[in-house]
Parts: structure tokens; sequence; C-alpha cells
């Protein structure tokens, strides 16, 4: 009899364990389950800590661009403004964001060839990517007599070329400015835009 009450006694408790083993496998697979689906809806969370600077100078140079043209002033003011990327680039996908044009001064963003004819007749501001010293000449040849504000990418001199030079680095951007080619330009930037490069850019 008390080897029949050990038996029932040994099987409750094998039985007990192997219920505490599912549970705890099923609660495993639960917080697998919520890690995953959190890494489809944010997937932020699954990337590699080594994009997040990329990302962060992606969005201060969106950041940054934005700010630029909003203190600028065309002849005609253009509705909505037409950004226009040319040139390799690194840094302009935030540019593309369908967002800008619900600003309350309209950007529209368009990819044009650094040698097409558009350059000079569909754009009011020409974000350059990198190119060389005849490539660059070429450009002011092609801006030259229209009212576009030019912002370069990858020029650290501004000594000539682009009115607005982006200046990027440790998850910021700021910029220089060559006073001669935004005289040209025909585009009247405010002077208040100088603050910008002394700011921050606000987190993501």
């Amino acid at each position: 009899m008390k080897m029949s009450t050990n038996a029932t006694a040994l099987a409750a408790w094998a039985q007990d364990l192997r219920w505490n083993l599912l549970r705890s496998r099923l609660k495993r697979g639960r917080v697998l389950l919520i890690l995953f689906l959190a890494m489809l809806v944010f997937p932020g969370l699954a990337r590699s800590e080594t994009i997040a600077p990329y990302q962060k100078r992606i969005h201060a140079v969106t950041t940054m661009v934005v700010g630029i043209i909003s203190y600028a002033r065309w002849p005609t003011e253009p509705n909505p403004i037409r950004l226009c990327v040319t040139a390799p680039v690194q840094y302009a996908e935030g540019l593309f964001d369908p967002v800008l044009l619900m600003a309350p001064r309209p950007i529209k963003t368009l990819r044009i060839d650094l040698d097409s004819p558009q350059l000079g007749t569909s754009c009011d501001v020409v974000y350059l990517g990198e190119v060389n010293a005849v490539q660059k000449q070429e450009f002011i040849h092609q801006i030259t007599d229209h009212s576009i504000l030019s912002i370069s990418e990858k020029d650290e001199e501004c000594a000539a070329g682009s009115a607005f030079c982006l200046q990027i680095g440790n998850d910021q951007a700021g910029f220089k400015v060559n006073l001669d080619a935004l005289a040209r330009s025909g585009v009247r930037v405010h002077p208040n835009v100088l603050q910008l490069a002394r700011k921050q850019v606000p987190p993501l």
C-alpha cells in the first residue's frame, strides 16, 4: 500500500514537472515571438548599432537643408520649391520624404543627371553630390543666370561653386557660405540662416 502511494506521488510529481517545463517553454517562446514582432514593426531594433550614425547624419542633413531653404527667397516665389539632387550623394535620402510636400512652403525633390539641361531650368535648389573640378565648372556654367540656390554635400573648402557647403561629421551637419556664389545666384537668404550652423540638430 505504501509503495502504491509513493508511486502515485512520484507520477504526480513527474506530471507537474512536465507541465512546468512546458509552461516555461511556452513563456520563452512568447517572449521571442514578441521580440520578433517588435523588430518587424520597429525595424530599427533589428539594425546594427553601426548603422545609427549614418541614419543620424541623414537626419542632420535633411534638417539643415530644409532649414537653409526656409530662409531663402526667390524673385518669384516657387510653389512647390523644386529641389534637385544631382551627382553621387551619401546623405540625401531624407530629402525625398513626401512629408516635405506638406510643409508650409512645399518642397518637391527630384533626381536629375548632372549633365541634364533641366538642371538650369527645372530647379530652384540644387543639392550637389561629389564632383571633380571639371564637373564643378560645368555645373557653375549650367546654373549661371538662373535663380538657383546651390548646396554642396562634399566641398569642404567652399571656395567656388555652391553657395552653401555642408560640413558633415559626428552625427551633425553645419555649413560654410560662399558669399560670391550666393550673390550670383539671385536668391536672397536672410542673415539669420547663420544661426542654423550654431544649433545642434534635434535628435531623431
